[in-house]
């Protein structure tokens, strides 16, 4: 005759039973999270890159205006699909520039690509190398945590991304 499991039986095997559940979603939470960053991390890669580019289109973009307006010190661009105006302040050769002297390369990226300092929800730090060859420009650094940077001058207009 077969022995019927009493209350107190049914009950470590509920815990047991609980346990091993919580441990299978514990390992799987940890696997999808890995995935999550994984991926996160190479979206913020691709966004940066993407960023660049997008940067090195505008400067262009805006010394072509310059060009075209007979050289001014200022250029205006006209946004598509609005009647607002973006003011770009442009350096003797027609690139974009700034005349501060602290926060110079800051305001570069803002008057460039008209958004803060941030890819996805990475910050982007900018800075000013100074470098004795540049005579009549700056050079500035735009790069993310990860290390993955790209840097204007400002007296040629080149940007070139850095490893």
């Amino acid at each position: 005759m077969e022995k019927t499991p009493n209350h107190a039986e049914k009950k470590q095997g509920s815990t047991i039973e609980f346990v091993i559940v919580i441990v299978i979603i514990a390992v799987l939470m940890k696997l999808l999270l890995d995935l999550f960053f994984s991926q996160q991390e190479k979206i913020t890669n691709i966004a940066f890159v993407g960023l660049a580019q997008n940067f090195t289109s505008k400067i262009n973009v805006i010394h072509g205006q310059w060009l075209m307006d007979k050289q001014p010190d200022i250029v205006v661009l006209n946004r598509l699909n609005s009647t607002e105006k973006q003011y770009v302040q442009v350096n003797k050769s027609g690139w974009v520039d700034s005349d501060h002297t602290s926060l110079a390369c800051h305001k570069i990226w803002q008057q460039t690509l008209a958004m803060p300092l941030q890819v996805v929800k990475s910050p982007v730090v900018a800075i000013e190398i100074h470098n004795k060859t540049i005579k009549n420009g700056r050079l500035c650094r735009y790069s993310i945590a990860n290390g993955q940077s790209f840097d204007y001058r400002s007296d040629t207009g080149k940007v070139k991304q850095v490893h």
